[in-house]
């Protein structure tokens, strides 16, 4: 189901980037020409994640006159996210990529939600993992370019989080954050000065715009090659035997 969409004015001419966005229950796709944004649209997948976002990119694509093939590249959003959906939306990207021989590039979800943001600010990404955790990444957002990443992407449980924050917060203001609410109630006791962009999922506007810019900056990566950003930790351990 579409939830949401900008429509395009004109007929594409330059070279174009078709951005997939697929990491949350509401996931979409965007489509770029020379680093302007031209289109774009959201959809509510429920249990057809395929199937709307193919029909997305369709009306994207028949919206600026183009098919497929004309795109000149491709870019993806690898995660962190939800298990199933962001295995197809790497997957889509992927057979895309390689079955008509052009470019790809990765965006994790931390890129495309602060690259939205004010920039030279230090900005924490906080996206929904388990009931009792984060996604959490500390990142400056640059004109023109690529978010400079301040931690590493985590994983964090509710209790840890104090801990982490002492530990990666930067120590200058002012300071801001993107994310979900559920983020925000948890760390307004610790950071009260953040100052909040409440998301409820990355933007495929974000992907294709942190996609162009590592276009340009040479930075593809092979199909074959291209995995999902997973942080969280295993479900299963496995248990070492003793000795002795």
């Amino acid at each position: 189901m579409l939830l949401g969409m900008i429509q395009p004015d004109d007929p594409v001419n330059g070279s174009t980037l078709l951005a997939l966005e697929a990491t949350a229950a509401i996931s979409g796709v965007a489509l770029i020409r020379d680093g302007a944004l031209l289109g774009s649209a959201r959809v509510a997948h429920g249990m057809n994640l395929s199937g709307n976002l193919l029909h997305a990119t369709e009306w994207l694509l028949q919206r600026c006159g183009l098919t497929l093939e004309q795109v000149d590249a491709f870019a993806v959003d690898v995660g962190p996210g939800t298990f199933t959906a962001l295995k197809i939306g790497v997957m889509m990207a992927k057979s895309w990529a390689h079955a008509l021989s052009k470019p790809l590039v990765a965006v994790s979800a931390f890129e495309a939600c602060a690259v939205g943001t004010p920039a030279d600010v230090p900005t924490l990404v906080a996206l929904p993992a388990r009931r009792d955790a984060l996604y959490l990444q500390w990142l400056t957002p640059r004109i023109g370019d690529l978010p400079e990443p301040l931690s590493e992407p985590a994983f964090v449980v509710q209790g840890a989080l104090a801990e982490w924050l002492a530990h990666t917060t930067p120590r200058i203001e002012p300071l801001q954050a993107v994310g979900v609410e559920r983020a925000r109630a948890w760390i307004r006791e610790r950071l009260p000065s953040l100052r909040w962009k409440l998301i409820e999922s990355p933007a495929p506007d974000g992907v294709a715009q942190t996609g162009w810019r590592r276009l340009l900056a040479g930075e593809t990566v092979h199909p074959f090659s291209l995995t999902p950003l997973y942080i969280q930790p295993p479900s299963i351990h496995i248990k070492k035997e003793g000795h002795g």
